[in-house]
This record gives C-alpha cells, structure tokens and sequence, in this order.
C-alpha cells in the first residue's frame, strides 16, 4: 500500500475527531488538549505498525480497520458523553 494512502487514512479520521470534539464544544477546556494529544499518539502508533506490517505480504491494512473501528467507538463515546452533559445541564 502507498506511503500516501495510508497516511491519509490516519490523519483524516483524527482530524475528524477533533474537530467533533471541538464542535460538540465541552465545558471543559482541558477535553480538547486530552484530545488531540490521545488521537496524535494513536495516529502514530498506529503509522508505525502499518509501516512494519508492509513489509509482511498481506499483512498491511488490518491495522487501518482496528483504527477505524476504534475511531467509530470514540466518536461514540463523545456524541454519548455529550448527550448526558446536556441533559444534565438542563435540569
């Protein structure tokens, strides 16, 4: 797989995230740094692995699915989280 492809398939979702994060706007200010702090180290632990994984044949991908469904699952947890803090909010 291209060096290209697989590093815009890292970067677009964490970006993705933060600019959730970022419009979802939490009353905390801290959220957003813990954020995008957490998304650049899973960005890059996951570049390395897929890095590696390329020199093993049809080894290289799997790494973008786990990401991606981890990436889904966090988007989730902060639509949920969201969710309850205005519920909170308002009453």
């Amino acid at each position: 797989m291209d060096l290209k492809i697989i590093f815009l398939f890292f970067v677009l979702p964490c970006l993705g995230i933060i600019f959730l994060t970022w419009l979802l706007r939490f009353p905390w200010s801290w959220l957003l740094k813990t954020v995008i702090v957490f998304e650049i180290v899973i960005a890059i632990l996951a570049f390395v692995i897929e890095l590696d994984a390329r020199k093993t044949p049809g080894n290289s991908g799997w790494i973008m699915i786990f990401t991606a469904v981890f990436q889904f699952c966090f988007l989730l947890f902060l639509l949920i989280a969201r969710i309850v803090i205005w519920m909170d909010d308002k009453s």
